[in-house]
């Protein structure tokens, strides 16, 4: 399991690395239950973090759900493996790396304007070190934030 609030100063050090403020995040309970409360509409009463993507008109919001359960993590990385990232979801070998995944994850979608999965798993590696600069510089078929 891991806990995002353990991990505050890792999170805001992400965020400050891509210039967005730290009032963007928000680390709560229970996302279902956040959005809910936000008469926000989410089919996923299982997600770990959700991006509210402002594209043009602001920054945008990321709520994370404190706990990350072993079955949550499991279930994300399986998803990974199946879309073609076996060999770097191998190296997200402790809960630092796994947090850090799912934060650049989060802000990928505010950074390459995508809600695409695969892009934003493939940002994330890369921005790790895990996969090389050359692999596929999304940065450069998405519009900057």
């Amino acid at each position: 399991m891991v806990n995002v609030r353990t991990h505050k100063d890792l999170v805001g050090k992400i965020f400050e690395k891509y210039d967005l403020p730290l009032d963007c995040y928000e680390i709560v309970t229970d996302i279902d239950k956040w959005c809910i409360s936000q008469e926000i509409f989410d089919d996923n009463p299982y997600r770990q973090a959700k991006c509210l993507c402002r594209w043009g008109d602001g920054p945008s919001r990321i709520v994370f759900r404190e706990e990350q359960t072993d079955d949550m993590i499991s279930s994300s990385k399986a998803a990974m493996e199946c879309n073609g990232f076996a060999s770097e979801v191998e190296k997200l070998d402790s809960d630092v790396k796994y947090l850090e995944h799912l934060v650049l994850h989060e802000i990928a979608c505010h950074i390459l304007r995508t809600t695409e999965q695969n892009p934003r798993d493939e940002w994330a590696f890369k921005k790790m070190g895990i996969l090389p600069c050359k692999a596929m510089d999304n940065e450069k078929h998405y519009p900057k934030a």
